[in-house]
């Protein structure tokens, strides 16, 4: 490049020498002529002169690539690394894990005590859930369960797996299709939910996995569900794959804090902020095969003579980080002798479970929770007529809990087990993510 600039300089250098030493043709040309010949040679070095730094440029942008090991050359749409980048926007996964440890005194009828005690991995879940567009959403759940004082576990199963349509925000409506919790009930707790052990009655009683079709309205705090699913649990004499079970929800949520109105999710334990002013939910549910729920038919077994319905009442309430929440749950109807008995006659029963405190945020947020529970008619269900309990569960990270507990249980005088009295202390680590 610098060779050439040379030429045009010395170009331009003989031109004029030539112009001096013929003086007849020096002043035969014209002074416009010689000025249009300057003026090329002068655009020409500065072209030149362009595209010099154009290249010192580019063969510096090419040493600064090489030397953080970038690679200069783009990538194509549809790549892997361009796949994955999708995936991650619209893929979201969460976790929970939870390690136990119990020790419980059962005292008998006839005056015996057991003592015994236990370390377990409680629970294991993985949820995932997808934006497929604004108008779908899929989601589910992995869980293994290992319940405190049970030799049998669960594997790591399917616990629950959905397709929701109309998933829009402003949209009214959704379509929930998949195997679901069906909303029967709120089943509110404080406490942490150790199978077996210290779940609430309400849980236990109609706690119900279906494989169902859910379609729900949503009017600004308002939300109506009616489901429709074939249960697990039959009449006698009639065929086992007839849909025929159904069930609804209605529920009012209504939340103020500082910021403004901020709604309940269904099945999210309540979080508590000091500043905010207050929280309100109230709703009733109706099922109309309470034998279908997961307790119930591992106790009645496949069939029973004839369907039992259910109904469940519920309200929470939250001022400033004090709370209470009270739910009432039963059979509409009694259940055939042969299925369910109390006494002489067939069982019509029914929970309720009451739980009130406060959260305080003197190191990190620290919740104190006190129950009272109870049930009637389930002497064959084996649970208690009356249940007693405190709990505190301590924020020791984010997303780390540590829950330390104490539970006292009554048992009915014509108890399945020939169970007088339970004590429960427990204590469990929670880490979601």
């Amino acid at each position: 490049m610098q060779k050439n600039i040379g030429k045009l300089i010395m170009g331009f250098f003989w031109t004029i020498m030539l112009v001096f030493a013929n003086p007849a043709t020096s002043f035969s040309q014209t002074y416009e002529e010689l000025k249009k010949e300057i003026k090329s040679l002068v655009d020409q070095n500065k072209a030149l002169t362009e595209r010099l730094k154009k290249v010192e440029t580019e063969l510096s942008e090419l040493k600064e690539g090489h030397e953080k090991g970038l690679e200069i050359e783009p990538q194509e749409e549809g790549s892997i690394s361009g796949f994955l980048t999708d995936a991650e926007k619209r893929i979201n996964l969460s976790g929970l894990l939870e390690f136990g440890g119990a020790y419980r005194d059962t005292s008998y009828d006839n005056g015996e005590d057991v003592t015994e005690s236990d370390l377990v991995m409680t629970t294991v879940e993985l949820d995932f859930s997808a934006k497929l567009n604004k108008w779908v959403d899929v989601t589910g759940v992995l869980l293994y369960e290992d319940p405190t004082f049970e030799s049998e576990e669960t594997s790591f199963e399917l616990d629950s797996a959905s397709v929701v349509f109309g998933a829009e925000e402003g949209f009214p409506f959704t379509l929930t299709l998949g195997k679901v919790y069906v909303p029967f009930g709120a089943l509110l707790t404080y406490f942490p939910d150790d199978p077996l052990i210290d779940s609430p009655l309400t849980l236990l009683l109609g706690e119900s996995n279906e494989k169902t079709a859910i379609l729900a309205y949503t009017d600004g705090g308002l939300t109506v569900s009616v489901y429709a699913y074939n249960g697990d649990v039959e009449e006698k004499g009639e065929g086992e794959n007839r849909l025929e079970s159904y069930g609804f929800d209605v529920h009012f949520e209504y939340g103020l804090d500082m910021e403004g109105l901020n709604f309940y999710k269904r099945g999210e334990k309540f979080k508590h902020d000091p500043n905010k002013c207050i929280d309100f939910l109230i709703g009733g549910s109706y099922i109309s095969n309470l034998a279908d729920s997961d307790f119930l038919s591992d106790a009645l077994g496949d069939e029973i003579d004839h369907y039992v319905g259910g109904m469940d009442f519920y309200v929470h309430a939250e001022h400033r980080g004090y709370f209470i929440a009270a739910e009432f749950m039963g059979a509409v109807n009694h259940f055939s002798a042969n299925d369910l008995s109390s006494g002489n006659s067939g069982a019509k029963p029914y929970v309720w479970n009451i739980e009130t405190g406060f959260s305080y945020n003197w190191w990190k947020n620290l919740e104190v929770a006190f129950k009272i529970a109870g049930s009637f008619d389930t002497e064959a269900l084996g649970l208690p007529e009356r249940r007693y309990g405190i709990n505190l569960n301590q924020e020791l990270f984010e997303g780390v809990t540590l829950s330390l507990g104490y539970i006292h249980d009554q048992y009915h005088d014509i108890d399945i087990d020939k169970r007088d009295e339970r004590e429960l202390l427990y204590g469990q680590m929670a880490v979601e993510f």
